[in-house]
């Protein structure tokens, strides 16, 4: 009897088990990170009854997670990719927002620009036609300054969102070197039966970790995790963790970095490419900082071609035009890291040149070497870095003071400051150079089939600039200027008093041709700047200031789109993933329905079989007793 009764009892606590277990997953259908749990039983030990083994009931070996680290793995994965993508996102749709502004946007404001170059050279005396360039001038700065304030803006959003996530990455951490501990402990004390709780909890914190930044994981044999990301940071070593910190970038202290606490020094933002962390850090380097020095490269190219041609002609007043725009030019920053004060300035010389790359220059063993900043290239370049002898690169001049040592570093930034800065460096209408300031002119009287062209400004502030200059041809090979006897060619550059221009055709001995001052009534110059729409300026002379605009509105736009796309893919992969770990982890109330029932079913016949054993037993008893009738 003693064997039914323990056989019984064995059923009815084991089914009372799986009971239990079979409501706690009903009851977790719906708690986030929860994995469904299932009862493992197995039949006791058989005893031997003389010649034969009779079995002892059934026990519960341990409640188990249903639970799949690949497939776990898989989530995760597909989480910090998404993350990164979303983050991305968010910053490239604003910044086409931004930069794709068809009513309003810069390109607007720079075709009413030229167009208003265009009504003055119509008549170039009109005021009211150049107080409206004037104005077409300064809104269009103003779109130049807004779109560069706006795209420093998200710089700023960028660094809080870090911030924010290096907190979080930080207190979830924290929390799983903790439950670590715990269920080390746990593991510990209950033998096979593991801690699922503390288990589920762990595993909901990786997840949310693996959306802040990517995450790998490897496991100790008590049941820790260790912690990694990047690209093998390590974050939580048992129980104990690694403090993330954010740091000043060691060229822009308006920029942070991400870096360990016990390491601020080295920055391991370049490692952390997934999550939303691995996003943030992206939208810097991939979108806003490249748009602003695309702003920027076609606000230095519109200053330089338009104050070229501005200071090549006769304003209102009859004076040599000045400046229309003023824009920063190019900036070198020193490492924060470098060990001493040498110093580099850098300059603009050549605007075809121009790139909106930035370059890091670096001195190691007495050698300089360039490189993009981007892609970390090599960069060719002349020259040794001095006053006498400038490196040279990218239309730019570096001249670098006192001695560097080994493992300085400078950032080269071409055009980062230039669209924030650009603005228009007159007030008064009258000060538009509309007029020419030279006109050229051949003699009434000539009798050779030469021809002269019109007459380019190369030194505007050359005193001679405006004087009258004859050009006497003495023979068809040769001409004299103020009495000194020159060689011609044709179609060959004279230079003289700060302008140049060229003599075709075949001139006679006597033909005289003249270069004299302009009339400030004539609309050359501003024929000439309405012009510089279409006039190649950048990219070695092959793009139009219209053509960058274009080119930058256009880029960003497909940026915005490649990103939105990928977005839309990894969202289904994610989905599938998260289908993949509810299939193996969630919870099926259809099927814990048909267990529970199945359990109570057992449950009920356990409850039988004790009530009969307990009936077997009393009859047993009356009959030794002589009590049964």
């Amino acid at each position: 009897m003693s064997d039914l009764f323990s056989i019984s009892t064995s059923a009815l606590q084991a089914f009372e088990t799986a009971i239990s277990v079979t409501s706690n997953n009903i009851a977790n259908a719906n708690t986030p990170g929860y994995a469904a749990e299932a009862v493992d039983l197995a039949a006791g030990v058989p005893q031997a009854d003389g010649s034969n083994t009779v079995g002892s009931g059934v026990v519960v070996q341990s409640v188990n997670r249903a639970y799949s680290q690949l497939a776990e793995n898989q989530l995760n994965s597909s989480q910090s990719s998404l993350s990164q993508l979303n983050s991305l996102q968010s910053y490239t749709n604003q910044i086409d927002n931004i930069i794709g502004t068809t009513a309003g946007g810069i390109g607007t404001a720079l075709g009413n620009y030229y167009n208003a170059w265009s009504t003055l050279a119509s008549d170039p005396t009109s005021t009211p036609a150049r107080q409206a360039l004037l104005s077409q001038a300064q809104s269009l700065a103003q779109s130049i300054q807004t779109t560069a304030g706006q795209l420093q803006s998200l710089n700023s959003q960028i660094n809080s969102g870090i911030t924010a996530d290096v907190a979080q990455i930080n207190s979830d951490a924290q929390s799983i070197a903790s439950l670590n501990q715990q269920i080390a402990i746990g593991s510990a004390q209950g033998g096979t039966q593991a801690p699922n709780t503390l288990l589920d909890q762990r595993d909901s914190l990786i997840a949310s970790l693996s959306q802040l930044a990517g995450v790998t994981t490897t496991t100790e044999p008590n049941g820790e995790v260790n912690v990694f990301i990047g690209s093998g940071q390590p974050l939580v070593l048992q129980g104990n963790v690694t403090q993330l910190t954010t740091v000043a970038n060691q060229f822009n202290a308006s920029q942070l970095e991400v870096s360990t606490a016990t390491n601020g020094s080295n920055a391991i933002s370049s490692s952390i490419t997934s999550g939303d962390l691995g996003g943030l850090l992206a939208a810097r380097t991939q979108a806003v900082d490249p748009t602003l020095n695309q702003l920027g490269q076609l606000a230095a190219g519109l200053a330089s071609s338009a104050n070229s041609q501005q200071t090549s002609g006769l304003d209102a007043n009859g004076n040599l035009g000045t400046a229309l725009f003023s824009v920063a030019g190019p900036v070198a920053t020193a490492s924060s890291n470098n060990s001493d004060a040498t110093s580099a300035t850098v300059s603009l010389n050549d605007i075809g040149a121009l790139t909106s790359d930035n370059y890091v220059l670096s001195y190691t063993n007495g050698a300089y070497a360039l490189t993009n900043a981007s892609t970390g290239a090599a960069v060719a370049f002349t020259g040794t870095g001095t006053a006498a002898n400038p490196i040279t690169a990218g239309g730019l001049s570096i001249v670098l003071s006192g001695t560097p040592a080994s493992g300085d570093e400078f950032l080269i930034q071409p055009t980062a400051n230039a669209a924030a800065s650009f603005s228009v460096a007159i007030s008064d209408p009258s000060q538009l150079a509309a007029a020419g300031a030279l006109q050229t002119s051949a003699a009434v009287g000539n009798t050779g089939s030469g021809t002269i062209g019109a007459a380019t400004v190369v030194t505007p502030t050359n005193a001679n600039l405006l004087a009258t200059v004859n050009i006497a041809f003495t023979s068809p090979t040769s001409y004299t200027i103020n009495g000194t006897s020159y060689a011609y060619t044709a179609g060959a550059p004279i230079d003289y008093n700060g302008w140049q221009v060229a003599i075709s055709g075949t001139p006679a001995a006597g033909d005289t041709f003249t270069v004299d001052a302009g009339s400030s009534g004539n609309n050359t110059n501003a024929l000439a700047l309405a012009a510089q729409q279409s006039l190649g300026v950048l990219s070695g002379g092959t793009t139009s200031i219209e053509g960058a605009t274009n080119a930058l509105i256009t880029s960003v736009g497909s940026q915005a789109q490649q990103i939105n796309t990928a977005q839309t893919a990894q969202t289904a992969v994610n989905s599938q993933a998260q289908q993949n770990v509810q299939s193996i982890s969630g919870v099926n109330l259809d099927d814990e329905a048909a267990n529970l029932l199945q359990w109570q079913q057992a449950y009920q016949a356990s409850a039988q079989a004790f009530a009969i054993g307990n009936t077997t037993f009393t009859t047993l008893m009356d009959s030794i007793n002589g009590t049964y009738s």
